[in-house]
């Protein structure tokens, strides 16, 4: 059975750790049920630097990844559960 996206609880954000100013792009969102470790984070900057899709092979050896902030979690997960329903 497939997890429900309603129950995701945790994110991880990607931002270009070189990008000025105070607001920072976010450049990818990617939810979780589980509590994401170190491994997810590093298969999450892997498939960054290899998949072509995502458009960020050329810098994913400069990307951040980062624990997303509770508020800004929820508007990307509410963003999910609209668009699928």
């Amino acid at each position: 059975m497939e997890p429900d996206i309603k129950d995701m609880k945790y994110g991880l954000i990607v931002i270009d750790s070189v990008q000025e100013g105070e607001m920072m792009d976010i450049l990818h969102f990617v939810g979780y049920w589980n509590k994401p470790t170190k491994k997810d984070a590093d298969l999450l900057r892997e498939e960054l630097m290899t998949d072509e899709e995502f458009g960020l092979t050329d810098i994913a050896h400069r990307l951040d990844i980062l624990p997303c902030p509770e508020d800004l979690f929820e508007e990307y997960k509410n963003d999910i559960i609209n668009n699928n329903e």
